[in-house]
């Protein structure tokens, strides 16, 4: 079994696991009526699905997905109701549920061909796979069009901001679409030893624009910030083949491959660092997923075989970059809101590169939560700290960044 978050790329063997944390408001339709309802899907051979539930434990279910094709992957898209979610896999297989994974319905075939991407929208679908072959829907699969992508070579990864997709396969094939599919434009790169294996999407925060990552041999990363029209190489510090990626926040984001290469980054993909709570990983990590539940966020990983869990807490923690450029001085700013429930901002700058740790204390000095524990650039940062879990009273926030040392105090007021 392997796992990815909604913008990483198909595993192997065991297909992925996805996560979705509904928003449900107890209307009808909204699943059980719970808020806040977190639940995983995972997807593999022999058309297997399992579900995994549960708040602060991990359980698996089956689930029954009507083909015995060998499904390679699975994408949810988040509704204010019902979450739409799709798995796409061999000889055209693509199967949808409606109902949070409980049934599935098989989706009629429209090629023959093996699949190995899909992602979902609200108003369209998309998969793709061998011989060039993208797949297009309006209405959830209950009819697909079968689009002219100009390729065809075997494309691995896809990804959309709207009407906006990118696809990307073997020898650096990438095509991009504008308009929802009417139409491919071929912008592959020119280099045709690389094969490219995923595609991600993060959408930049007042701009109506949306930067693109791509990942595959060789340890490329590649990152669009002119929705996918051009594509500049980032150095990803390994030159092992790169299997998934997504982003959890704004700017957090993570890779993960061959050899148990997991590498992570805080500033939009400009940079990538290891984590030590991933050192002595092997084989290969076909992906990675963060599970969140009521208090705890599990991390689960896959090496193509099974998932394991590494963590109850999150390899990273939705650091976000305000300004890559060098401040004067290593700050640490007042948290704002102060007082405040539960949740707060923390901002803090650093001169140069170095190991930041900024952790929470309560009045009698005990350590409450790490909110950072890695290596960051010079810049400008901001942190949330979500205190939902914790007592009213006096908190104490310190951050150690190289010899720079500073310790603020903060109000928790519910």
């Amino acid at each position: 079994m392997s796992f990815t978050f909604k913008e990483g790329c198909a595993g192997i063997l065991y297909g992925v696991l996805v996560n979705y944390l509904s928003h449900a408001t107890g209307q009808s339709g909204a699943g059980d009526g719970n808020v806040n309802t977190p639940f995983n899907i995972a997807v593999g051979s022999n058309g297997s699905i399992v579900k995994s539930t549960g708040s602060d434990t991990i359980n698996y279910v089956v689930k029954s997905s009507g083909t015995t094709q060998t499904l390679n992957v699975v994408r949810i898209q988040p509704t204010v109701f019902q979450p739409l979610i799709m798995a796409a896999g061999n000889s055209g297989a693509v199967v949808r549920s409606t109902d949070q994974g409980e049934t599935w319905f098989v989706t009629p075939q429209a090629t023959s061909s093996n699949l190995f991407a899909v992602d979902v929208g609200s108003g369209a679908q998309f998969c793709a796979g061998d011989n060039g072959v993208i797949l297009m829907s309006f209405n959830m699969g209950t009819n697909w069009m079968v689009q002219s992508s100009g390729t065809t070579r075997n494309l691995k990864g896809i990804g959309m901001y709207g009407g906006l997709v990118v696809a990307v396969g073997e020898k650096g094939t990438i095509v991009r679409t504008t308009n929802s599919g009417q139409n491919w434009i071929n912008v592959s790169l020119p280099d045709t030893s690389i094969n490219l294996y995923c595609v991600s999407q993060r959408t930049r925060q007042n701009f109506n624009v949306s930067d693109f990552y791509i990942a595959g041999s060789q340890g490329r990363i590649y990152k669009s910030t002119d929705n996918g029209a051009t594509w500049s190489l980032k150095n990803s510090g390994t030159t092992n083949t790169l299997r998934s990626i997504f982003f959890s926040g704004n700017d957090s984001g993570a890779v993960s491959g061959d050899n148990g290469t997991l590498r992570l980054t805080t500033n939009a993909g400009e940079t990538w660092f290891s984590d030590p709570v991933f050192a002595g990983l092997t084989g290969t990590i076909t992906s990675i997923a963060e599970m969140p539940r009521t208090t705890k966020t599990f991390t689960a990983l896959s090496n193509g075989n099974g998932p394991y869990i590494i963590s109850e807490n999150p390899p990273f923690v939705g650091i976000n970059i305000i300004s890559s450029e060098v401040p004067k001085n290593f700050d640490l700013s007042q948290n704002f809101p102060n007082p405040f429930n539960p949740v707060t901002n923390l901002r803090f700058a650093i001169q140069s590169s170095e190991f930041v740790n900024l952790t929470i204390f309560d009045l009698l000095g005990r350590e409450v939560e790490t909110l950072a524990d890695q290596e960051l650039p010079a810049g400008t940062y901001t942190v949330q700290w979500n205190a939902a879990n914790y007592a009213s009273g006096v908190y104490f926030y310190k951050i150690s960044a190289g010899k720079f040392q500073q310790t603020k105090r903060m109000v928790l007021v519910k």
